[in-house]
C-alpha cells in the first residue's frame, strides 16, 4: 500500500513538472529531482535537448543545470533563430555546418572561448549584412512569395518615429485572414532584427496570447521569454509567480528600462488589447516597438495610433497565387500549361490564401504523372464536390478550415445562420454591395429593429458580424458602375459557399433556409423549390419546365443576366424580393402585370437594366414595397401611382455623376435634341420614345406623402414644377440621404423654402447646380446641422457662407468653377470632424492658372509655431484634388492627421505641390484615374517622387488602377 502510494506521488509530481515551470520548482524537494540534481552536480555530462521551442523551457531547464566549469556540454536543437542566439548569450560565434538546399541549412552557435573544441568549422561573426536579405527569405519561404512590399512596409513601420499624440510605444498591428502568412511575415522581419537590430533594440520577446485571455499568464510568458540577467532573473522565480501584481510590476519595469521589440501573437479582442495597453504598454518608452498579430482588422485599427500604422496582409492576387502554386507544386517538371488552366477554377477556391494554395498543390501533385483523362476526371470531381473530396482525402489544411467554419457556424444564433445560408444565392466571385444585401434582408424580415432607421442599422450589424467571421470579405477588385464612381464591394468566401452547398446536399432536414439554384441543363439543385430561387445565366430550361415548379413558398427570386418573361408567375403570391439587377435583355412590357402577380413585393431592383425606360402603372398596387432601385436605367419619370406606396423607404434612380448641364461643358446632344429631351421629360410617355438616360428623375406631385422615405435620389429639379417638388421635400422628415440635381435660378426658391430645420435626420446631402446658376446661389443657404456628408457639384462658384459651422461633417466633396480664396480655406479648416475632403476645380475664367494655399491665417502666414494655433483640418485624413487648370497647391500649415493625398489624373496633371514636408503624417500619395491625352504622366510622377523623397517619412507614390464596367 505504501509502495503504490509512493509510485502515485511520483507520477503526480512528474505530471505537475510537465504542466508548469512553477510546478517543476515546487517539485524540487522530491526524491527524483534530488537524485538528478546530485548526479549533474558531481559528474561531467553531455546533454542533448531536441526541439526546444521557447525560452521559458530553456530557463527552467538551466535552473537545474548550473555551470560547474568542469567541461560539461549541452547541445540544443531548435528551428528558431532567436532561441539559438538567446541560449548562447553574447558574444557568440556562428558557423554553417552544412547546406542541404537553398532553403535548408544547419548552423551552429557557440561561445567565443570554445573555439578549440570546434576546429575545422568555418567561423563567421553574426552581422546583419551576412544574413539573408528579405528577398532571399521570400525565395526560401513559400509563405513569403509576393510579400516583398509587406516586408518592407513592416520594417519601415517598426522604425517609424512617434509624435507625442500617438502614445509612448510604437504599436504596429499586423492583420489578415488565417493562413495568409502573417506570422511568417512577422517572423522573418523579427529574425532580421534579432540577428542585427541596428542598435534599435536590446531585448526581443515573442509571446502568444492565451484564450481565454489572462494578464497574469501573459506577464509570466513575457518575463520567461525575456531571458533576463540579474537582478531581474532571480526575481522572476522568487516573486513573479507568487502574486499577479508583482509579475505585472516587473514587466512594467523591464519595458520602461529596456528597448524592446515585442511580438504579441493571437490577439482576438479590443478589450484584451485595452488591458495589455493600460497595464503594460503604456508604461514603456518611445524606444519600444510592439507588433500585434491578429485576424481582426477592427482590432488592428483599434490598437494602432493611426490607420497608416496598420500592416494589412491581404490574400494574394491571382497572378501571385499562380506563381506560388507553380513554386510549391510537388512535381514541378510535369506541370504544363494545360494542367495550370484546368487547375485555375480550383485555385480560385483558395481565395489567395497561401496555406490553402500549398495544400491544393500537395493534393494535385500525385495526379501529375497519371494519364490525362484521369487527371481531368479527378479535377472535375474535386471542383464539383470540393468539400467532400478534401474530407475523404484527409487534406489537413482544408479540413482544419472546414472544421473552423463548422465551429463558427454552430456558435451562431439561428438568425445569423439564416443570413449566412442566404449568401448561397450569389454565385462564386459575384461582387456584392453591402447596401444591396442589407435592403434585401430588411425585406425578408431578418432585421428586428423598429422604424426604418433602426431596421437598417440592425441589418448592417448582421452584415458586420458575418464579415467579422470571415464568411464574406472585401473583393480585391472594386465595383465600378461609371467611370467616376467607385464603391467597396464584397464577395462570399469560396469555402463558405462550398460548406453551405455541401450541407444542403448532405443534410435534408433542419436547414436554416432553403436556396434553390437553376443552372446548366438541370431542373433544380435541390429536390424542390425552397424559399429562395436563383436563376443563373447558364440555365437552359424552358417555360414548360419552369411552370411545372411549385412556387407557393418562394420568398425571393434572383435572376443573373439571362431574363425570360415567364420568370414572373401568378403562383409567386408570397414573393417579397425580386432582384433583376444587371439583366440586359429585359423589356418594358415584361413588368406590366407586376402589381397584380406579386402584390406582396417589398424589394424591387432593376439596377443596370439598361433597356428599361418606364415603370408600369401597376406599380401602384405594390403597397408593401419598401425598396425601389432603378439606377443606371433609362427611366426619367416616376409614375404618378408611386405616391400610393406609403411604405417606401428607399428610392434610388438616375445617376450620381454630373450631367452635361451640371458640368461646365456643352451637353453632348445637339440643341434640337436637348429641347426635345426637355419636352419629353414632362410627358409620362417620354420613356416610351427611347429618350436618352437622364441624370435624375422627375418626381410626381405628391412625393411629400411618402413620409417613410429615408433615402431619395436623384431628384431632377430643372423641369416645369421643379420648385414645388423641392418645397414638398420638407414633408419627408425621415430623410437621411437626399440627392438633388438640376438646381438653378428658376427653381432656387424651392431650395430656400425647404424647411431644413424640419429634416432633423438628414445626414447626407448632394446638390448639383446647372450651368448659368447665380454664383451666389448657395452662399446664404442654411444647411442642416446634423449633416455628416455633403457634396456640391456642377456650377458651384461660392461656398455656403457658414459651412464651417457644420460640426458633424466628416466627408465633403466640392466641384468648383472658381479657386478657393483664403477665406474659403480658413472656413473649411474649422470643420472639427472632417475626415475626407475631395476637391474638383473646373475653372471657367480666362486665366486658368492660380494658387491654393492651405493656411490657417488669411494673410498666408504659418501658425503652427504657436501653441495657441487655431483649429485647421485637425481631423483630416484624406485629401483628394483634381483640376483641369494649372494650379499651384501649397501647404503652409501642418495637417497633423493627413495620411493620404490623392491626385485624380483624369482631370489632367497640371498640379504643382509645395510644402509636402508639413504633412507630417503623410503615408502615401495615390494617382487615380487615367491621364487625359497630351499629359506627360511620367514627368509629373518623377517630379512628385523627387519632392516626396525630401519628406521625412518618404511616403510612396502609388498608382490606383481604374476599373471600368465589364472588367
Amino acid at each position: 500500500m505504501q509502495e503504490s502510494t509512493k509510485t502515485s506521488n511520483v507520477q503526480e509530481q512528474e505530471g505537475a513538472m510537465n504542466a508548469h515551470p512553477l510546478s517543476r520548482m515546487e517539485a524540487s524537494s522530491s526524491d527524483l529531482v534530488k537524485e538528478f540534481v546530485n548526479h549533474v552536480d558531481t559528474q561531467r555530462y553531455l546533454i542533448i535537448l531536441e526541439d526546444l521551442s521557447s525560452m521559458a523551457q530553456w530557463d527552467t531547464i538551466m535552473s537545474y543545470l548550473p555551470d560547474k566549469k568542469n567541461g560539461s556540454r549541452i547541445v540544443v536543437s531548435t528551428q528558431q533563430l532567436e532561441i539559438a542566439s538567446l541560449c548562447m548569450g553574447k558574444p557568440y560565434q556562428v558557423s554553417e555546418l552544412r547546406q542541404f538546399s537553398a532553403d535548408h541549412s544547419v548552423w551552429v552557435f557557440f561561445k567565443e572561448e570554445s573555439r578549440e573544441h570546434t576546429k575545422g568549422f568555418r567561423r563567421d561573426e553574426v552581422v546583419y549584412r551576412n544574413r539573408p536579405s528579405f528577398a532571399q527569405d521570400a525565395i526560401n519561404n513559400c509563405f513569403l512569395v509576393g510579400r516583398d512590399t509587406e516586408m518592407k512596409e513592416l520594417d519601415k513601420l517598426i522604425g517609424l518615429p512617434l509624435d507625442s499624440s500617438q502614445g509612448k510605444s510604437n504599436v504596429v498591428p499586423v492583420c489578415g485572414d488565417d493562413g495568409v502568412g502573417k506570422s511568417s511575415l512577422v517572423r522573418t522581419v523579427y529574425n532580421h532584427y534579432v540577428a542585427n537590430n541596428r542598435g534599435m533594440f536590446n531585448m526581443f520577446v515573442w509571446v502568444n496570447v492565451s484564450h481565454p485571455f489572462n494578464l497574469m499568464d501573459l506577464s509570466q510568458s513575457l518575463l520567461l521569454d525575456m531571458h533576463l540577467e540579474p537582478p531581474y532573473s532571480g526575481r522572476i522565480y522568487r516573486d513573479a509567480f507568487q502574486a499577479e501584481y508583482d509579475a505585472i510590476k516587473l514587466c512594467k519595469e523591464v519595458l520602461k528600462e529596456r528597448q524592446c521589440l515585442v511580438v504579441v501573437a493571437g490577439l482576438q479582442s479590443k478589450n484584451d488589447w485595452d488591458t495589455i495597453n493600460n497595464e503594460l504598454v503604456s508604461a514603456g518608452t518611445y524606444a519600444n516597438c510592439i507588433i500585434v498579430i491578429t485576424t481582426e482588422e477592427s482590432v488592428a485599427t483599434h490598437c494602432a495610433a493611426s490607420s497608416g500604422r496598420v500592416c494589412n496582409v491581404k490574400p494574394l492576387d491571382a497572378a501571385v497565387a499562380l506563381d506560388l502554386f507553380r513554386k510549391v507544386f510537388p512535381f514541378g517538371s510535369s506541370l504544363n500549361e494545360n494542367m495550370i488552366e484546368q487547375a485555375k477554377p480550383l485555385l480560385s477556391k483558395c481565395d489567395g490564401v497561401p496555406k490553402r494554395i500549398i495544400a491544393l498543390a500537395s493534393y494535385l501533385g500525385p495526379l501529375a504523372n497519371r494519364p490525362r483523362e484521369t487527371q481531368e476526371r479527378e479535377r472535375k470531381r474535386l471542383n464539383d464536390n470540393f468539400k467532400h473530396e478534401v474530407t475523404m482525402a484527409k487534406c489537413d489544411s482544408f479540413l482544419s478550415i472546414f472544421t473552423s467554419i463548422s465551429s463558427s457556424f454552430d456558435a451562431c444564433p439561428h438568425l445569423l445562420k439564416k443570413c449566412i445560408f442566404y449568401l448561397s444565392i450569389f454565385p462564386e466571385n459575384k461582387m456584392i454591395r453591402k447596401r444591396h444585401l442589407v435592403r434585401r434582408w430588411i425585406a425578408e424580415g431578418y432585421s428586428k429593429g423598429i422604424g426604418s432607421c433602426s431596421l437598417e442599422n440592425d441589418a448592417e450589424k448582421l452584415f458586420n458580424k458575418i464579415a467579422e467571421l470571415g464568411m464574406i470579405q472585401q473583393a480585391q477588385q472594386p465595383i465600378t458602375e461609371t467611370d467616376v464612381i467607385r464603391k467597396v464591394s464584397w464577395q462570399v468566401n469560396c469555402l463558405i459557399l462550398e460548406y453551405i452547398i455541401s450541407w444542403q446536399t448532405e443534410e435534408k432536414v433542419l436547414l436554416p433556409l432553403e436556396v434553390s439554384v437553376l443552372e446548366g441543363k438541370c431542373s433544380l439543385t435541390t429536390g424542390r423549390v425552397g424559399q429562395h430561387l436563383a436563376i443563373r445565366k447558364c440555365w437552359g430550361g424552358d417555360e414548360f419546365m419552369f411552370n411545372s415548379m411549385d412556387f407557393s413558398r418562394l420568398r425571393s427570386l434572383t435572376v443573373f443576366e439571362n431574363w425570360k418573361p415567364f420568370f414572373i408567375s401568378e403562383k409567386m403570391r408570397v414573393l417579397r424580393v425580386l432582384d433583376l439587377e444587371g439583366t440586359p435583355n429585359i423589356k418594358n412590357g415584361d413588368l406590366d402585370q407586376i402589381g397584380d402577380m406579386i402584390p406582396r413585393l417589398k424589394f424591387l431592383s432593376l439596377r443596370r437594366c439598361t433597356p428599361i425606360s418606364q415603370l408600369p402603372d401597376s406599380m401602384g398596387e405594390l403597397r408593401q414595397l419598401q425598396t425601389l432601385d432603378i439606377r443606371y436605367t433609362k427611366i426619367i419619370t416616376l409614375p404618378k401611382s408611386i405616391i400610393n406606396l406609403r411604405k417606401l423607404q428607399y428610392i434610388r434612380a438616375g445617376e450620381t455623376t454630373p450631367g452635361p448641364e451640371e458640368m461646365n461643358e456643352e451637353p453632348y446632344r445637339p440643341r434640337r435634341t436637348r429641347i426635345l429631351h426637355t419636352l419629353l421629360s414632362y410627358s409620362p410617355k417620354s420613356s416610351r420614345r427611347g429618350s436618352p438616360t437622364c441624370h435624375g428623375i422627375k418626381a410626381p406631385k405628391g412625393i411629400g406623402r411618402l413620409t417613410n422615405l429615408h433615402t431619395l435620389g436623384v431628384v431632377y429639379a430643372n423641369i416645369a414644377g421643379g420648385e414645388s417638388i423641392l418645397r414638398e421635400l420638407s414633408y419627408l422628415t425621415q430623410l437621411r440621404k437626399l440627392i438633388v440635381s438640376g438646381i438653378n435660378g428658376n427653381n432656387s426658391w424651392g431650395l430656400f423654402n425647404i424647411s431644413w430645420h424640419a429634416l432633423t435626420n438628414l445626414t447626407s446631402l448632394s446638390m448639383g447646380l446647372t450651368k448659368g446658376s447665380d454664383k451666389h446661389l448657395l452662399q446664404f443657404l442654411e444647411l442642416p446641422e446634423k449633416l455628416q456628408r455633403l457634396k456640391l457639384y456642377g456650377h458651384v462658384a461660392k461656398l455656403p457662407k457658414h459651412i464651417g459651422r457644420l460640426d458633424n461633417l466628416t466627408k465633403l466633396t466640392l466641384q468648383m468653377t472658381t479657386l478657393f480664396t483664403m477665406e474659403d480655406i480658413q472656413e473649411l479648416g474649422k470643420l472639427k470632424r472632417l475626415h475626407t475632403l475631395r476637391l474638383r476645380f473646373v475653372v471657367t475664367d480666362n486665366d486658368n492658372s492660380g494658387e491654393i494655399k492651405f493656411c490657417a491665417k488669411v494673410d498666408g502666414s504659418s501658425t503652427r509655431v504657436s501653441s495657441t494655433a487655431p483649429a485647421f483640418f485637425d481631423e483630416l485624413n484624406t485629401l483628394e484634388i483634381a483640376c483641369r487648370s494649372s494650379i499651384h497647391v501649397s501647404f503652409l500649415d501642418q495637417m497633423i492627421k493627413l495620411e493620404q493625398l490623392k491626385v485624380d489624373c483624369s482631370y489632367g496633371l497640371s498640379l504643382d505641390f509645395t510644402g509636402l514636408e508639413h504633412l507630417i503624417s503623410l503615408n502615401q500619395v495615390v494617382l487615380k484615374g487615367s491621364p487625359s491625352d497630351g499629359c506627360d504622366c511620367d514627368a509629373f510622377k518623377e517630379a512628385l517622387k523627387q519632392k516626396l523623397a525630401q519628406h521625412p517619412k518618404q511616403p510612396p507614390l502609388k498608382q490606383e488602377q481604374k476599373f471600368r464596367p465589364g472588367q
